[in-house]
């Protein structure tokens, strides 16, 4: 079994965003799988979905509250399990089971490379999916605690991420210190309708792959989950017939 985290804290994301990820993921995958929801607010959380109590939301920023997740034990999960950070805005667009079978050596980080983007040398991975087994990343929130603020502001600071709360996923591409199984990248996909075409050329360049990554509302079919990033990454907002098909 492979225990899923996301977080969900503020008011962004409302709880359809959380419990669609469930849905979506046991819609696409016979492996045997654990979700748990983070968060502040736990109003309307599918029943299936564990959920543990964020007590404090203000003690650090938005999404650095995932570092949390490294700390060995957070939500009881056994040490040695296999643990997948989810960020709640992925798409599912096809069969999960490669990706959630995957098997993940000890001591190892399992990551991808964002091929969709044009800084993977200021932070090569995507902090919306950190695969590892529990108690191997604990270093993480050990060195995080050790001075929060100084850590969440280090990035942007250093013109290495954007503000005003990014650089969680800098921090984890900077410390994370062991040998890392790079995923296949071609099974992940960024969607952004701005950069649709800068996109699709990284897809040919960096991928070796000459079909549209995206054409006619529908993915290429290697790609398997898709991280959303438009109108202000709402999904709500978005009409487009795909993300009919996919998500609602």
């Amino acid at each position: 079994m492979i225990h899923i985290l996301t977080l969900k804290v503020g008011t962004k994301y409302s709880v359809d965003y959380v419990n669609r990820l469930y849905n979506s993921i046991k819609r696409n995958t016979s492996e045997e799988f654990k979700l748990y929801c983070y968060t502040d607010d736990n109003k309307g959380v599918h029943s299936d979905i564990t959920v543990i109590q964020l007590d404090n939301p203000e003690e650090f920023k938005l999404q650095w509250h995932k570092i949390k997740f490294h700390k060995s034990g957070f939500g009881d999960i056994p040490v040695g399990e296999k643990c997948l950070i989810l960020d709640i805005d992925w798409i599912i667009t096809g069969d999960m089971d490669e990706i959630l079978s995957y098997d993940l050596s000890k001591n190892t980080f399992g990551c991808f490379e964002r091929w969709w983007s044009n800084l993977t040398h200021l932070c090569k991975i995507n902090g919306g999916f950190q695969m590892y087994h529990m108690g191997d990343t604990d270093h993480l929130w050990e060195e995080f605690i050790k001075d929060p603020e100084y850590w969440q502001e280090y990035f942007i600071n250093n013109g290495l991420a954007q503000g005003p709360v990014n650089g969680e996923q800098n921090f984890i591409d900077m410390h994370v210190g062991m040998d890392r199984e790079w995923l296949r990248p071609t099974w992940f996909a960024k969607y952004q309708e701005e950069r649709l075409s800068d996109i699709q050329f990284n897809w040919n360049k960096s991928c070796g792959i000459s079909e549209p990554f995206f054409m006619g509302g529908e993915f290429h079919e290697d790609i398997k989950m898709v991280h959303f990033s438009d109108s202000d990454n709402n999904m709500e907002l978005v009409k487009d017939d795909w993300i009919n098909d996919y998500w609602y």
